[in-house]
C-alpha cells in the first residue's frame, strides 16, 4: 500500500535577500504552502524564484536568466573587484576643494517648465504673441557667459572640465578669506561654478597678464575689432626679432633694458619670503646668483651643499640640490649660457654641473700650475674664459669650453679681486698695494695700470654691466667709485668721481645690477652692513635698509638679470629676497 506523503515547502523569504534558502522562513502564512502527491518518489514543485536562484547557482542553459541579469555572475566579480581598486586609489590622494565646499550627494533637479500657480501665486502677465517670447529669448542670451569667460580667456577651450563643479555649493561666510569674493553683504551661498568664476576674477586683479605676454598676431587681431588706437602707443617688439618666449626670456629683458631713469629719492623695494626658505642652510651662503634665463636661483654655502630654487616670490620652491663631501664652497657661478655652473673651494680642483642632465665632472687640478686652492674665480660675459686666483700674484686663464688651461696673467703683488669688462675682452684686477692693472686677455698684456686713490689693503674690485662705472672697496670700508674717464691714457692718476665711506670694516662684496644704475657693497663682519648706491648721482638710499632690517652679517649679494629681484645671503645660512618695484612687471 502506497502512502500518501505530504510535504511542505517555503517560498523564497524576502527578509533574507533574494539568495536566502526559503527553509530558514519560519513566519510564512498557511496560505503560502503548497502540497504536493506522490508515490515512491517525492516530486516537489518549483516556483519561479527557485528556478532563477538555481540558475544562479549551478548554471543554466538557458538564456533567460542572462537577459535578466544583464551580464555574467564573472562579470560581477570583475566589477566589485575594480570597486575596490578604486576606492584604494581615492584613498591614496588627498583633493583638497577649499574651505566651505558641500558636495550633495545627488543634485537637485531642476524642472525645465514651471508655473507660477505651483506655488500658489498667479501670473498677471500672459504672454500672447511671439514678440514677447523672443524679448525673452534675447534676454536669456545675454545672460549666458560669453565665450572668452567659458574659456577663462584661452583662445581653446579647455581640455577637461570637472563634471561634480556643477553639484557644489560654495559658502562664502565660512571663511574670512572668502568674504572678499561677495557682491552684497547678505550673499552667502553659491555654486561651485560661480565660484570658479570669481576666484579667476580675483586672481587677474591681482595679478593682470603682462603687456609683454601679448603676440603681435594678437595685437593685430584686437586693433582690427577695435576702431580706437588703444594699443599703438604700447612697447611691441617685430615679429622678426621676437623670439619664442615659451623658449626664452630674451624679449622680457631686452624690454626692461630699456627702462626709466631710476629715481635718487627714495628706493622703492619690498620684503619677500626668505628666497631658499624650503631648503635653508646651518652655515653662512658663500655663493648667491641668478640663472641668466630663467627665474631660478643659485645658493652655494660651506655646508657642502648647492641649491637651486625657483624664485616667485611666494613659495620659492626648491628645484634641486647637490652635495660635494670632499670640499666646502667658497664660489660658484652660471656660464653665461646658463647650463653649466662652476663650484671651487679650498681645493686643487673643482666641479663642473650640468644644469640640465644633472651630471657631476670633477676637473682635477689645472694642468702646468701647482696651487693647492682654487677658491675664488670670474667667469667672463662672452663666455670663453674662467679666471682663477693663483699664487704670487698669477691669474690663471682656463677655457670654458674645454676646461683647459690656456694662459697666465702676472701681477707684481699678491691677486686680491678681479672682475671683466661687458665684452670678456678685458680684465681689470687689483693688489694688495692697491693697484689696479688692466689686462688685453687676447694678447696677454698688460695695457693699463693705475693706482687706487686712497686705497689701503684693496680688497675687492667691480666693473658695471656697461662698462661706465669701476668700484673698488678697501680692508677699511672705504669704496671708490670711477666713471669712463679712469681709462684715459693720459689719466695715469685718476680720482674717484665719488668716495663712500659708510663702512668702517673691509668690503667683501661688491655688485652692480642689470642697467647700472644701482650699486650694491656690503661687509660680513658686522651685522646688517649693507648699502645701496644710486650710481648716476652717486648718492646712497636713506630709506633702506634701515636699523630694523634683519640682514645679519651680509656674505653675498646677487641681483637678478632685470633686476627686479635682490638676494643678500647672511651667516646664519638664509638667503634673504627682496623685490626691486621699479623694474618689476
Amino acid at each position: 500500500m502506497n502512502a500518501a506523503l505530504h510535504v511542505t515547502r517555503f517560498p523564497l523569504c524576502s527578509n533574507f535577500g533574494s539568495t536566502a534558502p526559503a527553509a530558514y522562513c519560519l513566519n510564512l502564512p498557511m496560505a503560502a504552502r503548497k502540497k504536493v502527491k506522490t508515490d515512491d518518489d517525492i516530486v516537489l514543485e518549483k516556483q519561479a524564484d527557485e528556478k532563477d536562484l538555481e540558475a544562479f547557482l549551478f548554471g543554466n542553459a538557458d538564456d533567460e536568466i542572462w537577459d535578466q541579469d544583464g551580464h555574467d555572475p564573472s562579470d560581477r566579480e570583475d566589477q566589485a573587484a575594480s570597486d575596490v581598486e578604486q576606492q584604494d586609489e581615492e584613498q591614496a590622494f588627498f583633493f583638497d576643494s577649499g574651505p566651505g565646499f558641500v558636495m550633495d550627494s545627488d543634485p537637485t533637479p531642476v524642472a525645465e517648465d514651471t508655473t507660477m500657480t505651483d506655488s500658489g501665486v498667479t501670473n498677471d502677465v500672459d504672454y500672447e504673441n511671439d514678440g514677447a517670447e523672443n524679448v525673452e529669448d534675447d534676454e536669456d542670451d545675454e545672460s549666458e557667459p560669453e565665450e572668452e569667460d567659458v574659456n577663462y580667456g584661452y583662445n581653446s577651450k579647455p581640455a577637461w572640465e570637472d563634471e561634480d563643479d556643477a553639484r557644489l555649493t560654495v559658502s562664502l561666510l565660512s571663511a574670512d578669506r572668502l568674504k572678499k569674493l561677495r557682491k552684497d553683504e547678505d550673499e552667502d551661498i553659491i555654486s561651485g561654478l560661480e565660484y570658479e568664476r570669481r576666484l579667476r576674477t580675483q586672481h587677474a586683479k591681482i595679478y593682470p597678464r603682462p603687456s609683454w605676454t601679448t603676440l603681435p598676431s594678437e595685437l593685430k587681431r584686437k586693433r582690427a575689432d577695435n576702431s580706437d588706437d588703444e594699443y599703438e602707443d604700447e612697447e611691441q617688439l617685430d615679429d622678426e626679432d621676437r623670439l619664442d618666449l615659451l623658449k626664452s626670456t630674451y624679449g622680457i629683458l631686452q624690454l626692461r633694458r630699456e627702462n626709466k631713469v631710476l629715481p635718487s629719492s627714495m628706493l622703492d623695494i619690498t620684503r619677500h619670503k626668505n628666497a631658499n626658505q624650503m631648503a635653508p642652510s646651518q652655515m653662512p651662503i658663500t655663493a648667491v646668483e641668478f640663472h641668466p634665463n630663467a627665474q631660478v636661483m643659485m645658493a652655494a654655502g660651506m655646508d657642502r651643499m648647492l641649491r637651486l630654487f625657483q624664485v616667485d616670490g611666494r613659495v620659492n620652491p626648491k628645484i634641486q640640490s647637490v652635495r660635494f663631501q670632499d670640499m666646502r664652497i667658497t664660489c660658484a657661478g652660471f656660464l653665461p649660457s646658463g647650463d653649466q655652473i662652476i663650484i671651487s673651494g679650498r681645493r686643487e680642483f673643482y666641479y663642473i654641473y650640468d644644469v640640465q642632465s644633472g651630471s657631476i665632472d670633477r676637473c682635477p687640478r689645472i694642468w702646468g700650475r701647482q696651487e693647492k686652492s682654487l677658491e675664488k674665480f670670474s667667469i667672463s660675459p662672452c663666455g670663453r674664459y674662467i679666471a682663477f686666483k693663483g699664487d704670487d700674484g698669477h691669474i690663471i686663464l682656463v677655457s670654458a669650453l674645454t676646461k683647459q688651461w690656456i694662459g697666465d696673467l702676472k701681477m707684481n703683488q699678491g691677486v686680491r679681486s678681479f672682475d671683466w669688462s661687458s665684452d670678456g675682452k678685458y680684465l681689470y684686477s687689483i693688489g694688495a698695494e692697491a693697484e689696479v692693472y688692466q689686462w688685453d686677455v687676447g694678447e696677454r698684456e698688460c695695457v693699463k695700470r693705475w693706482r687706487d686713490d686712497g686705497g689701503v689693503e684693496c680688497t675687492s674690485i667691480r666693473v658695471s654691466h656697461n662698462d661706465k662705472y669701476y668700484a673698488t672697496g678697501s680692508g677699511l670700508g672705504i669704496v671708490n667709485l670711477y666713471d669712463q674717464q679712469v681709462l684715459e691714457r693720459n689719466n695715469t692718476q685718476p680720482k674717484p668721481f665719488k668716495v663712500f665711506g659708510n663702512l668702517t670694516t673691509t668690503i667683501d662684496q661688491i655688485k652692480f645690477n642689470h642697467d647700472s644704475q644701482l650699486m650694491a657693497y656690503s661687509t660680513s663682519e658686522i651685522k646688517n652692513q649693507l648699502k645701496i648706491v644710486h650710481t648716476a648721482t652717486g648718492s646712497v638710499f636713506g630709506n633702506w635698509p634701515t636699523e630694523k632690517t634683519p640682514l645679519n652679517k651680509v656674505t653675498s649679494i646677487g641681483f637678478s638679470p632685470n633686476s627686479d629681484y635682490l638676494a643678500v645671503g647672511n651667516s646664519r645660512g638664509n638667503v634673504l629676497l627682496y623685490g626691486l618695484n621699479h623694474y618689476a612687471l
